[in-house]
């Protein structure tokens, strides 16, 4: 990867009066035992690989490659704002689903929205703010046309 990032030659979004619906992603995860405390529950920051895990997924599985996103432009998606509420543990050997969709796009961020859930009980809730940034000098960029689409319906 070259020290600077790549200018993104796709076009700024058209505004358009429709409404934007969220594609949403569902993720396995099992909790495994390195997850845990000494109690057998979830640590809290094991949550965030979920997360993350699931969000990766949510774009790999409508056309969009973050790793080659990464390399080819030397732009990221850092979490720059996280909030999370733990509504109730997960423990070892629990299969949790981690459903993910878009809830709000700017310019430059993205908020992803998440439910960890056992069975129907909703463990966890999250909505995670990504920067679009260049990653050589940290500057704030352009969220690509590629990212939203892999995260709204038109």
């Amino acid at each position: 990867m070259s020290s600077r990032c790549l200018s993104w030659p796709w076009p700024a979004p058209a505004e358009s009066s429709r409404v934007l619906r969220a594609r949403r992603g569902s993720h396995l995860v099992r909790v495994l035992y390195q997850d845990t405390d000494q109690a057998r529950v979830v640590h809290h920051a094991a949550y965030f690989r979920y997360l993350e895990a699931a969000r990766l997924e949510l774009w790999r599985r409508n056309g969009f490659d973050y790793g080659r996103f990464e390399r080819e432009s030397g732009l990221g998606l850092p979490v720059a704002e996280a909030r999370v509420r733990y509504k109730s543990s997960a423990r070892f050997d629990d299969d949790l689903v981690i459903e993910t969709w878009v809830s709000a796009a700017s310019r430059a961020s993205v908020w992803v929205d998440a439910a960890v859930r056992r069975r129907s009980e909703v463990l966890v809730e999250s909505s995670l703010r990504l920067a679009c940034v260049c990653l050589a000098d940290g500057k704030i960029r352009r969220i690509p046309d590629a990212l939203l689409e892999a995260c709204i319906e038109r």
